[in-house]
């Protein structure tokens, strides 16, 4: 069985598209980042929008689609520029580092100042990286108000994170200008995927259930966690998946460990596996987890505990639909399993955003508490179209190494809801029916 033709075009559009520059523009054009400025300006059109690429990458890749870690951004609304002299000298720039010699020579190329930053971004105006301070003492003649995203307050100013240090080194320079937070309007817009990003997120999903079936296919006692990890790695590459989102691959004891990621224990006979795992693609990230039997069949006792997981699974989706909120689909699936005799045994949350990510550089991903959603998304935040989030109830029982999760990935749609994931076996029948088949890449 070969992978399917829709996937393997994942990989030929990115290599026709070429390498662009540091950029996830291999995926959307410049007009899709220039479509998420202008929302956001819907949102924020007083003031001037300040983003540093070392302190919030995730949301600098989201409004220019370039991934570099040195990049700032100033944004400025039509209607603050035309408060200047000569509205025309104050553009929406983004600041980048200058050629370097090396580029394209001894190391790959990148997008630097003085490039066509038009096509990747949507963004005419670049200037290099140095140019950025002095750009930014000059703001204050057209704005009173800026908006900085930051993480939160500290008492003692010797202890100031840096995205703080920022908001000071802003106020420092303009005592007189009001800061906001723009993290929580980010946020807010992420929430809902725009159609370029759905399209994208099908396509990873696809690819990450691919890995994952070719995993059941593979998987067998005496193995090795690493080499379940290597395969999918393997696959995801394969697929032109920029990387890794993270790879937890648990076995018996393991599979009670939420984030167990060090995946070197050897599996042994009539074990649970949890396998984790998630592809980021375009500044989306995937996450799909799929608990199967070592040995290809499921015990008893792992069949009861799977089957009610399975039904608090299948019930939280079912329910999605716009107005729902998170909290809804929590208190479902954790009724399920409550009223199963193992709600103590459900030590997490149910959902969490999907907004792309790894395991170094985590872009607003990661199980949520039932009382601790991403940031400033809150769990009575109602769903709407396009909404994009995980269902993911589990019961872990470590006294007995066995723990089950089902993880899949939500878009919400106008009259309901698409599991993303849902090319993932997870039936009982389904999954033992898989690991019967032949594996492709590795032979049993």
């Amino acid at each position: 069985m070969k992978l399917s033709r829709k996937i393997l075009l994942v990989a030929v559009s990115v290599i026709a598209a070429g390498t662009w520059l540091q950029s996830v523009g291999v995926f959307y054009k410049g007009s899709e980042f220039a479509q998420r400025r202008e929302k956001l300006l819907v949102e924020v059109r007083d003031g001037i929008i300040l983003v540093d690429a070392a302190l919030f990458p995730s949301e600098f890749t989201y409004l220019t689609g370039i991934t570099s870690r040195t990049g700032k951004l100033i944004i400025v609304p039509p209607q603050v520029a035309r408060r200047a002299p000569k509205p025309e000298l104050w553009q929406t720039t983004i600041y980048l580092a200058p050629k370097s010699p090396q580029s394209g020579v001894w190391n790959d190329p990148v997008l630097s100042a003085g490039d066509d930053t038009k096509t990747p971004t949507g963004i005419e105006s670049n200037a290099p990286e140095t140019n950025f301070l002095g750009d930014l003492v000059k703001i204050g003649q057209i704005a009173d108000t800026v908006y900085i995203p930051f993480r939160q307050t500290a008492a003692d100013q010797a202890q100031l994170s840096n995205d703080l240090k920022f908001v000071q080194q802003v106020r420092n320079a303009h005592p007189d200008i009001k800061v906001r937070n723009l993290l929580p309007i980010l946020d807010k817009l992420r929430w809902q995927k725009t159609a370029a990003q759905t399209e994208v997120m099908r396509k990873a999903c696809d690819i990450t259930s691919e890995a994952y079936k070719e995993a059941a296919r593979t998987m067998k006692p005496g193995l090795y966690e690493y080499e379940i990890d290597g395969l999918v790695s393997y696959i995801f590459r394969r697929n032109a998946v920029d990387d890794a989102a993270f790879l937890i691959i648990g076995s018996g004891p393991n599979s009670c460990i939420l984030h167990h990621m060090a995946n070197n224990r050897q599996i042994g006979e009539n074990e649970l596996v949890v396998i984790d795992i998630g592809a980021v693609i375009g500044g989306i990230s995937t996450d799909l987890t799929r608990t199967i039997p070592s040995s290809g069949t499921y015990t008893d006792e792992q069949k009861k505990i799977y089957e009610i997981v399975l039904k608090a699974n299948k019930a939280a989706i079912e329910m999605v639909k716009p107005g729902v909120t998170l909290s809804q689909v929590h208190q479902t699936a954790m009724k399920i399993i409550a009223d199963a005799g193992y709600g103590k045994y459900f030590i997490h949350g149910t959902c969490h955003t999907l907004n792309g990510g790894n395991a170094t550089n985590p872009l607003n991903i990661g199980i949520s508490l039932p009382k601790d959603q991403d940031r400033y998304l809150t769990n009575d935040m109602p769903v709407k179209p396009g909404s994009m989030f995980t269902i993911e109830p589990g019961i872990y029982i470590p006294e007995k190494n066995l723990g089950v999760r089902i993880e899949d990935d939500i878009l919400v749609t106008a009259s309901g809801h698409e599991v993303l994931t849902s090319a993932a076996a997870k039936e009982i029948t389904d999954i033992e029916r898989l690991m019967k088949e032949e594996p492709v890449i590795i032979k049993k």
